[in-house]
C-alpha cells in the first residue's frame, strides 16, 4: 500500500449520494430457506439474472487482487496488508457481523509477526475448496508456493512448491499474475524460446492431486484467468484484446469473441459497458443489444468499470487527479432490469470494491478491506456505508508507520 492508498483510508471522508426517482424504503429483504442456506430477495431486485447466484468454491469478478475474496459456507476471507510490516494478512469475517479479524486463533499472538497464522508473504489469493483453504505466496523472489490450512488458519500445509519447477522448466527472469481461480493456481512467466526470443508462458497445476507436476497451459497465453462464469468456466479478464476460454479437461483454449469493454464474459454471452452504454452480446448469432445508456462516461483522470453479481450491477468510476484531495470513487447500482436503484460516492484514493456476498458488497482502500454497504439499502433513497470493527488494526501506529515510511 503506497503513500496515497494509505492517506485515503486514514482521511477518506464518506458521503453518500443517491440516485433520483428511486423511491422510499419498502422494507427489509425476505429471507427463504433452501438446502445452500439463506437465499435474500430485496423490493429492489428486478429483472432476470443471467448469473447463477453460486459463491462458495468460487473466485469471481471483484476488484484488487486476483482470486483475493472466497465464501463459505459460515464467513468469508479477503487477502489484505497491513501497513506496518507491509506484508500481506488473510481477513475473516463472519455473514452478518461488522468485525473482521486477521485468521489467526493463537492467544499468544500479536498478530504482526512471521509467525501468525495469518501473515503470508506476497500473498494473491484465498481459494475454499469445500473442506479447506489455500493460499499460494512467495516467501522468497521467483519460489511461489501453495499453502493448505483449516478454515481457522491452523495445520498450515505446503501442498505445491514450485521453485524447482520454475527454475529448471521455465527459464525465466519473472513471473507475474500467480494466483488460484476455482482450484486450479496459475502462474505466468517468460522464457527464451529456440531462436533465442522472450515469450510468455503461462504454468497450471490443479489443486486435487490429480497432477504429477505443473504443466504449461497450450495454445494462446491466457492473461490471468479470473473465473467471470459462475458455473466454474475458466475465462481470461479481458487484459487482452479477445476474450478467451480454457478447458483445463481437454486443454484447448476457445476464442470467445473480441474485448469489447468492461464487463461479464461468460461462455456464450458477455455483458459489458461500451461508451456509458450497458450492451449485451450473444457470441452465435453475434448480435449486440444496448441495455441502458448509463449517462455516465469517464472525464480526464478517471477510470471506469462494470462489475456484474447475481443481483445487481456496479458501474465503478474513479476520480483520480494529481491533487490527492480530490481523489474519490463513485459506484452506480443497478438491478438486471437495468433501472437505477441507488449509488455511494467516497471521498479518497483507489477505493476498490472487494467483495460481494448475498447481502453486502465490501470495499477497500487498495488491499485492505475497510467498510460496506447493505444491499437492504437499494432503492430507499439512503445507502449507508459502515465502516467495519476491525480489532487487529491499531490505527494510530499504522498511520504512524505510513508516515515515517513516506517521511510525511
Amino acid at each position: 500500500m503506497n503513500a496515497k492508498q494509505i492517506g485515503a483510508l486514514l482521511l477518506a471522508l464518506l458521503t453518500v449520494a443517491v440516485m433520483p426517482g428511486c423511491g422510499t424504503k419498502t422494507g427489509g429483504p425476505s429471507v427463504s430457506s433452501s438446502d445452500e442456506g439463506e437465499s435474500y430477495a430485496y423490493p429492489w431486485m428486478a429483472g432476470e439474472s443471467p448469473i447463477p447466484d453460486r459463491r462458495i468454491g468460487l473466485s469471481w469478478d471483484v476488484e484488487g487482487y486476483l482470486g483475493a475474496f472466497a465464501c463459505t459456507e459460515t464467513g468469508y476471507y479477503i487477502v489484505g496488508e497491513d501497513e506496518r510490516d507491509r506484508n500481506n494478512y488473510i481477513f475473516y469475517g463472519d455473514y452478518g457481523s461488522d468485525t473482521l479479524v486477521k485468521l489467526c486463533g493463537r492467544p499468544d499472538c500479536d498478530h504482526l509477526n512471521e509467525d501468525c497464522n495469518a501473515r503470508f508473504d506476497s500473498c494473491q489469493s484465498v481459494y475454499y475448496d469445500g473442506s479447506h483453504l489455500f493460499v499460494n505466496e512467495a516467501p522468497f523472489p521467483g519460489k511461489p508456493r501453495v499453502i493448505r490450512m483449516d478454515l481457522d488458519g491452523g495445520n498450515q500445509e505446503v501442498v505445491m512448491d514450485l521453485a524447482d519447477f520454475v527454475t529448471s522448466q521455465m527459464g525465466f527472469g519473472n513471473y507475474y499474475a500467480d494466483h488460484i481461480t476455482n482450484g486450479v493456481f496459475f502462474l505466468s512467466t517468460t522464457r527464451l524460446d529456440e531462436g533465442g526470443k522472450r515469450v510468455a508462458t503461462q504454468i497450471y497445476y490443479k489443486l486435487d492431486g490429480s497432477m504429477e507436476e505443473p504443466a504449461v497451459v497450450p495454445g494462446t497465453l491466457l492473461a490471468s484467468m479470473v473465473v467471470s462464469d459462475r458455473e466454474g468456466n475458466f475465462i481470461d479478464n479481458a487484459y487482452y484484446e479477445t476474450i478467451r476460454a480454457w478447458d483445463p479437461e481437454t486443454g484447448e483454449v476457445h476464442e470467445l469473441t473480441e474485448n469489447r469493454g468492461s464487463g461479464y464474459y461468460g461462455m456464450e454471452e458477455a455483458w459489458y459497458l461500451k461508451d456509458g452504454v450497458i450492451y449485451h452480446l450473444n457470441y452465435a448469432s453475434g448480435e449486440e443489444e444496448a441495455l441502458l445508456d448509463t449517462g455516465i462516461l469517464p472525464g480526464e483522470d478517471d477510470y471506469i468499470s462494470l462489475l456484474c453479481f447475481p443481483d445487481c450491477l456496479v458501474l465503478h468510476i474513479q476520480h483520480q487527479p494529481q491533487e490527492r484531495e480530490d481523489r474519490r470513487s463513485t459506484f452506480y447500482f443497478y438491478n438486471w432490469a437495468m433501472e437505477p436503484v441507488g449509488d455511494v460516492t467516497i471521498e479518497g484514493s483507489w477505493i476498490t470494491l472487494c467483495g460481494e456476498t448475498e447481502d453486502r458488497l465490501i470495499f477497500n482502500s487498495t488491499y485492505l478491506p475497510w467498510c460496506y454497504v447493505d444491499k437492504a439499502d437499494f432503492g430507499t433513497g439512503h445507502i449507508e456505508l459502515h465502516e467495519f470493527n476491525m480489532p487487529d488494526m491499531d490505527w494510530d501506529a499504522i498511520k504512524a508507520a505510513y508516515q515515517g515510511s513516506f517521511g510525511e
